[in-house]
């Protein structure tokens, strides 16, 4: 899988424009295609777990409002 991102640090005075990209590989989306829904969910919910434990959930809720309060 190959990623970029781009972090923007703002001050509280501007307008916040926070994004992340993410790129998959021709190859990753074909193992997605051949993937059930439910392997599918079952990825999302590991993937999701993942970044919660190795960004937190503050640094998730400057790109996610559905973040914001958690800890």
């Amino acid at each position: 899988m190959q990623r970029s991102g781009r972090f923007k640090k703002v001050s509280e005075d501007r307008e916040e424009n926070v994004s992340i990209v993410y790129t998959f590989t021709k190859e990753k989306l074909e193992e997605f295609k051949d993937m059930s829904v439910s392997q599918r969910l079952q990825w999302l919910e590991e993937t999701n777990l993942f970044i919660n434990k190795t960004i937190g959930f503050k640094k998730r809720a400057i790109t996610d409002p559905r973040f914001e309060g958690l800890e």
